[in-house]
């Protein structure tokens, strides 16, 4: 501890029913995501590359999306995105090109077998989301409401 510091005082715990709907909510993205990743691995892909091809084709960026945006929206290295592209690029998935303003800056994009790829497993993906959604929508509501509710109840002024 350094000096003159007083010492922290513990956080009031949370209400059980906080912690039984960030379980319920957690549970939700966690089924899901494992849902998605075995379907990519269905279709040969790893999931992050899965995930890649998304972030390639939703991206808004003209020109294509630049492998340092990538890595950003994938919250990853930018090493390890470029491994990420190579490894989609020696299967024919995506494709580099070099940016006309900037030759330094490269731009990913999906080749045809790449959009195709993408586009079965987001048709699994949605097929999917139309099942379970209505459970991770549930759970995430539930946890604003408690959150909502725990608000109000520390910003309450007691005279």
């Amino acid at each position: 501890m350094l000096p003159d510091t007083p010492p922290l005082t513990p956080a009031p715990d949370l209400p059980p029913s906080d912690y039984h709907a960030l379980d319920a909510f957690r549970y939700q993205i966690r089924r899901f995501l494992h849902f998605s990743e075995e379907a990519a691995r269905a279709e040969g892909l790893e999931p992050q590359q899965h995930q890649l091809l998304l972030a390639i084709r939703g991206s808004r960026e003209p020109g294509g999306p630049t492998v340092g945006s990538l890595a950003a929206h994938l919250l990853i290295r930018h090493h390890s995105a470029v491994g990420l592209v190579d490894r989609l690029a020696d299967r024919g998935l995506v494709e580099r090109s070099r940016g006309a303003g900037d030759r330094r800056q490269v731009r990913v994009h999906l080749t045809p077998d790449g959009s195709e790829k993408l586009r079965l497993l987001s048709k699994i993906h949605r097929a999917e989301l139309r099942t379970t959604g209505p459970l991770l929508v549930g759970a995430l509501g539930a946890l604003l409401v408690r959150a909502s509710a725990t608000l109000e109840e520390d910003s309450v002024v007691i005279p």
